[in-house]
């Protein structure tokens, strides 16, 4: 075992997997280290998804080389990033892959020529990287396992030793990071990518671990039924490898039949096609399969019993004429926002958003999320308020996938909070070119001054607070400015910061689920004998875990 010089296809898959069910048994732990102690901590919940969106691509294939496998999984990856951990773990993942190509199996130089590829490519996508973050611990270890494969270990001592330097890396973090130190935890997404390694580690040892059950549905709140044209690109055709999407039962099985007959049915059918899905039992089985051979995937099936509800549909007409009637209904001007609430998604729908992807602080939307939200736009050009500043890297991965198969301009407007991007979306013109929209939309985000309210889920000292555990917490601008016992009280006194500085014209309270409208009400009329010669504009918002949501402008 110790002599063990190579990994293959199979091996990186089933590593892959592990360290996959690893992060999901331990993303709370991994959300629990969030720096400001809000109740909407998710880098563990983020990577984890991220990773679920690698192992689905993976379930589609049989692969059995390292460079085919590590290339679906990054393809998953990146459709699938979710926050900005997320979006680094993708794009890890992504450089790990370029740098197998071509490759059959890989060895221990080859593994730690990988993790340094991969975080070269991480580094490159965030536009001011920080140390103290998961992009100094996978750079660290990568470095270090560089220099451990120029040294003679082979592939399972570099494992191991991935792990010992991680572990002592993500231990300095709050060394290289002052907010981690005041706020006394590890960097979350440091951690993170630990808990992948030590999956790796654990497959390769043979211990074993559930894999993590996997959420197959996505976030965007649109009406289901809506024409499927709306997400198809011109290109979508040339990539649609096997033409026919072929669904069957399996009825009246065989005396025999066996949960290793249907396995093997199953491996057969990943031979000549993909998207396989096959699931059942001793009285019926229902098939899923793209293929180019429906006949021959059919004549396998009748080895084990009879042939009931055959449908086999050609994927590429059904595209060529949904094509068509996506051409038909395209406008110049598109508007996405990610929201969450109920209140808030009827404002943003108000403001004629055409596509609204449910996510916002509570669950970070995904890169496919966001880019099946902008081809659901059908518009020529289509602009971005991800009203989060976790969400803009996902949001531009969504540009990129976007614009690699489209002739879709994607505009990203950087909105961090909810308000700032009700304000852009007012800005918004929909015969506007596309300058001056995205000069509108900026200048009218930037225009506001943007606030939450919240509790805390610890105790913790930061920014000059001692926090209890339950206290009422107030953000400006996404810095703790007020925190206290009683939720009025601290608000008032976020709107006294954010209004100090500024001539104040429009207040705009959004209040949340878990706020009455009296109280609600009781604010605003706090709000407006405070600031006279402000308008007061109070709405529901319905937003979970936050008390309000402020701006001023």
């Amino acid at each position: 075992m110790t002599q063990k010089t190579k990994i293959n296809g199979t091996e990186l898959r089933d590593m892959i997997l592990m360290g996959a069910a690893m992060l999901e048994r331990n993303k709370e732990l991994v959300n629990a280290l969030n720096v400001f102690p809000v109740p909407d901590g998710d880098t563990g919940t983020n990577m984890s998804m991220t990773m679920n969106s690698a192992v689905r691509e993976l379930r589609s294939s049989s692969a059995e080389d390292v460079a085919t496998v590590a290339s679906l999984a990054a393809r998953g990856a990146l459709r699938g990033a979710r926050g900005n951990s997320g979006v680094i773990l993708s794009q890890l993942l992504r450089g790990f892959s370029q740098a197998l190509v071509g490759l059959e199996d890989m060895d221990a130089t080859q593994l730690a020529a990988a993790l340094k590829q991969g975080s070269e490519a991480a580094y490159k996508a965030v536009m001011k990287p920080k140390e103290g973050t998961i992009l100094t611990v996978a750079r660290e270890i990568a470095e270090r396992a560089v220099e451990h494969a120029e040294a003679g270990h082979n592939i399972l001592m570099l494992i191991d030793q991935m792990i010992t330097d991680g572990d002592e890396v993500l231990a300095r973090t709050p060394d290289m990071l002052p907010v981690l130190k005041d706020a006394g935890v590890v960097d979350s997404g440091g951690k993170g990518l630990l808990m992948i390694y030590r999956g790796y580690k654990m497959s390769l040892d043979g211990e074993e671990l559930p894999e993590a059950e996997i959420a197959m549905e996505d976030n965007i709140s649109i009406d289901r039924e809506e024409n499927s044209a709306a997400i198809l690109s011109d290109n979508d055709l040339e990539h649609i490898t096997f033409g026919y999407c072929t669904e069957f039962f399996i009825e009246h099985l065989v005396p025999d039949f066996s949960q290793e007959d249907l396995a093997g049915f199953k491996d057969n059918l990943m031979r000549i096609g993909d998207s396989v899905v096959v699931v059942g039992d001793a009285g019926l089985v229902k098939v899923h399969v793209h293929t180019d051979v429906p006949g021959k995937a059919l004549q396998m099936a009748l080895r084990f019993g009879e042939l009931n509800g055959v449908k086999i549909e050609n994927m590429r007409e059904q595209h060529r004429k949904l094509m068509e009637e996506r051409k038909a209904r395209e406008k110049e001007n598109g508007l996405v926002a990610i929201s969450l609430g109920d209140g808030i998604d009827a404002i943003f729908k108000d403001l004629s958003v055409d596509c609204i992807v449910g996510g916002g602080q509570t669950m970070n939307p995904s890169a496919m999320d966001i880019e099946r939200a902008v081809k659901r736009a059908c518009a020529r050009n289509v602009y971005v308020l991800p009203n989060n500043k976790n969400i803009i890297l996902a949001a531009e991965q969504a540009k990129e996938l976007v614009e690699s198969d489209t002739d879709i301009k994607v505009h990203i407007i950087p909105t961090t909070s909810i308000t700032q991007g009700i304000s852009a979306a007012v800005a918004f013109a929909s015969e506007a070119d596309a300058e001056t929209n995205t000069t509108a939309m900026t200048e009218a985000m930037e225009s506001v001054c943007s606030g939450a309210v919240t509790y805390a889920v610890r105790n913790t000292e930061i920014n000059g607070f001692r926090i209890a555990e339950g206290d009422v917490m107030a953000m400006k601008e996404g810095q703790i400015v007020a925190c206290g016992k009683a939720v009025q009280d601290v608000t008032l006194e976020l709107l006294q910061k954010m209004t100090e500085d500024r001539d104040s014209d429009y207040i705009t309270i959004l209040y949340g689920a878990d706020v009455k409208e009296e109280e609600a009400q009781a604010l605003a009329a706090a709000a407006e004998e405070a600031y006279p010669d402000a308008d007061v504009v109070l709405q529901s918002g319905g937003q979970p875990l936050y008390y309000y949501y402020l701006s001023v402008e």
